[in-house]
C-alpha cells in the first residue's frame, strides 16, 4: 500500500513541476525544419538558414584552346546511307547508237539461221579499209585475191549480243558482213590426233592441244576449217601458229539452244608463221 501512495505522490510532484516550468512549444518553419518557440513570446524565432556552398568556378588555362560542345555522333547502321552527304555525280554519257547515213550496207542482206542481223556503223576510210562501230578495223576487199584481214576481237564481240540459250539472237553487222566473204586471220591450230591426213583443223585465238594443255576454245574464238589441200602427217608438226585464208561462213550450230559452233572457213590454205 505504501508503494501505491509513493507512486501517486511522485505523479503529483511531476504535475506540479510541469505547471511551474512549462516546456517550450515546438513549431515547424516554412522550410519544414523543427524550431523551438519560447513560452513567453508568441513570435517565432528565426530558423537558421543553411546555404549550400557553390562549386568553385573553373578558370580555363590561358594555354588551353576554347572548346565547343559537339553533338554526340550517332552510329550509322550497316547498309544505311541516310546520314551520308549527297554528292552529285555526273553520269557517263552513253555511246551514240545513231547510224551514220554514210554507213555501208554490207551484210544486211545475209540470211543467218537462228539469228537476227543488227545494223551498225560501217564507215569506209580513205585507205579503203572499213572502221566498224568506231572500234574494229577491217582491211581488204573480201575477195579471194584481196581477202578481209580480220581480228579475233571483232569475232569474239558477237558474244555480247548473240547468246541463244538466253534468247539473245542478235548478230552485229560487222560480223554478218564477213559471211560469204574471203577472210584472212592468224591463230593457233589444232589437228586431229588419229588421222593420217588432216583436211579439217581448228583455228583458235588461244593455244590448245586438244586435251589438257592450253585454253579450250569457245564458239566465239574458234573457227572450224576445211582445207583445200589436206596436210600430210609429216607436216602437221610444222604448223602450230600461222595464217589461214579461206571463205568465211557464219553458221550457228545449236544443241537445245546451246551454241556449240559459230564460224567456219572453207577452201582454206595455211601459211605457217613458225
Amino acid at each position: 500500500m505504501r508503494i501505491v501512495w509513493s507512486i501517486l505522490a511522485l505523479i503529483c510532484f511531476a504535475a506540479l513541476l510541469a505547471v511551474i516550468f512549462p516546456t517550450p512549444a515546438v513549431r515547424r518553419d516554412e522550410s519544414g525544419e523543427l524550431a523551438a518557440v519560447s513560452p513567453s513570446s508568441n513570435q517565432a524565432a528565426p530558423s537558421p538558414t543553411i546555404v549550400a556552398a557553390k562549386p568553385a568556378a573553373v578558370i580555363p588555362s590561358s594555354s588551353a584552346a576554347p572548346t565547343t560542345a559537339q553533338p554526340p555522333v550517332q552510329p550509322i547502321a550497316k547498309g544505311s546511307v541516310a546520314n551520308l552527304p549527297v554528292t552529285a555525280v555526273e553520269k557517263p554519257k552513253a555511246a551514240s547508237t545513231a547510224i551514220s547515213p554514210d554507213s555501208l550496207k554490207l551484210g544486211l542482206d545475209r540470211k543467218i539461221a537462228n539469228a537476227t542481223i543488227v545494223p551498225g556503223n560501217l564507215i569506209k576510210q580513205s585507205d579503203g579499209s572499213i572502221l566498224a562501230d568506231n572500234k574494229y578495223l577491217i582491211s581488204g576487199a573480201g575477195t579471194e585475191a584481196d581477202p578481209y584481214k580480220i581480228t579475233w576481237e571483232c569475232l569474239t564481240s558477237a558474244s555480247q549480243t548473240y547468246i541463244p540459250r538466253l534468247q539473245q539472237n542478235a548478230i552485229p553487222q560487222r560480223v554478218a558482213m564477213l559471211d560469204g566473204a574471203w577472210v584472212r586471220i592468224e591463230g593457233y591450230m589444232a589437228f586431229p590426233l588419229m588421222l593420217q591426213e588432216s583436211s579439217e583443223i581448228l583455228v583458235m585465238l588461244n593455244q590448245w592441244d586438244g586435251c589438257c594443255i592450253g585454253v579450250p576454245p569457245t564458239p566465239y574464238d574458234a573457227i572450224e576449217v576445211k582445207l583445200a589441200t589436206p596436210v600430210k602427217p609429216g607436216r602437221r608438226h610444222t604448223f602450230n601458229f600461222g595464217t589461214i585464208t579461206g571463205k568465211f561462213k557464219v553458221d550457228p550450230y545449236l544443241v537445245e539452244n546451246w551454241l556449240v559452233g559459230l564460224y567456219q572457213l572453207e577452201s582454206a590454205s595455211l601459211q605457217s608463221d613458225m
